[in-house]
């Protein structure tokens, strides 16, 4: 098991890899669109998805059970 120093610094490293991922996806995007690259364009797109699948693994804080706690007037 790990401790709660090792979940953070994994959480960390996550979102450093779908941070980086995102970017040089996006690089990878725009210089495919220059070109009309469309297996590039293809690539970038799934090198993004991964990015954004890194981002949201690696926690952060959730909407959802923020706006469950705030009482809503009227009701």
């Amino acid at each position: 098991m790990m401790d709660s120093r090792g979940k953070a610094v994994g959480r960390y490293l996550l979102r450093l890899v779908g941070g980086v991922s995102v970017i040089i996806g996006l690089l990878m995007a725009f210089s495919s669109l220059v070109d009309a690259n469309l297996v590039g364009i293809v690539l970038s797109a799934v090198l993004i998805g991964g990015g954004v699948f890194a981002l949201k693994r690696s926690g952060g804080p959730r909407r959802a059970e923020a706006s469950t706690s705030v009482p809503v007037a009227g009701r």
